[in-house]
C-alpha cells in the first residue's frame, strides 16, 4: 500500500545520490522503493549548510509523512553545525509539529573520526533536547552503524561518499526505522 505523503530528505551529497552508479541506488530511491513513498531529495553537493531559509521553504510543505536530515558533512565547521542544526529542526517543527523527524549523522567516521564524533554529537544534542522537550517523535541515527563492522572501506568511493553497496546498506539500516513511522500513512 502506498503512502500518501511524500518523505523529504535534505542533506550533503550523500543525499543527492552523489557517485551512486544510477540514480535509483541512491539510499533514498531505495528506500522510497521499498516503502512505496513518493519522496523529494534536497540533497546538495557542497550546498545545504543548514540554511534557514531553506528550512522555512521545506516547512512549506503542506503534506510531509517523514522529515529525514543529515546535512553534517555540508558544515563547514562543527561550530557552524552546532550553530544551525537545531534551529533548523525547530523551524520545521514548528510548521509540522506532529511528523516523525529523523537527524542522521555521517556514515563515513572512518575518515576523520574526532571530527565525525564531534559532529554527531552535535546533532545527537539536538535529539535529546526535542525530547527534553517533550518532542516523542523525533529519532537519531548514528550514522556509524551505517555501512557494519565488516567491509566498511568497501561502502564508499573515495573514504566519503557511498557506492552502490555503501547506499544499499544505508537503505537496509533506514528501512526498520521508516517502515515504523510510516505504518500510519499507509
Amino acid at each position: 500500500m502506498q503512502v500518501n505523503s511524500p518523505i523529504i530528505y535534505y542533506g550533503s551529497s550523500i543525499t543527492e545520490g552523489g557517485c551512486a552508479p544510477r540514480p535509483g541506488t541512491a539510499y533514498t530511491s531505495i528506500l522510497s522503493r521499498w516503502l512505496d513513498a513518493d519522496y523529494f531529495n534536497y540533497g546538495f553537493s557542497g550546498g545545504a549548510k543548514g540554511e534557514l531559509v531553506f528550512a522555512e521553504y521545506i516547512a512549506k510543505h503542506k503534506n510531509i509523512s517523514v522529515f529525514v536530515y543529515d546535512y553534517d558533512h555540508n558544515a563547514p565547521t562543527p561550530e557552524h553545525l552546532a550553530n544551525t542544526h537545531e534551529p533548523f529542526f525547530k523551524v520545521i517543527r514548528e510548521a509540522h509539529p506532529d511528523i516523525p523527524i529523523v537527524m542522521m549523522s555521517r556514515p563515513d567516521f572512518d575518515r576523520d573520526p574526532k571530527d565525525s564524533i564531534e559532529r554527531r554529537n552535535i546533532i545527537y544534542q539536538t535529539y535529546i533536547n526535542a525530547k527534553k522537550s517533550g518532542d516523542n517523535n523525533v529519532y537519531f541515527v548514528d550514522g556509524m552503524q551505517f555501512f557494519g563492522p565488516v567491509g566498511r572501506s568497501e561502502c564508499t568511493i573515495d573514504g566519503c561518499h557511498p557506492n552502490a553497496l555503501g547506499f544499499m546498506r544505508m537503505a537496509e539500516t533506514l528501512y526498520p526505522l521508516m517502515s515504523h513511522l510510516l505504518r500510519d500513512y499507509r
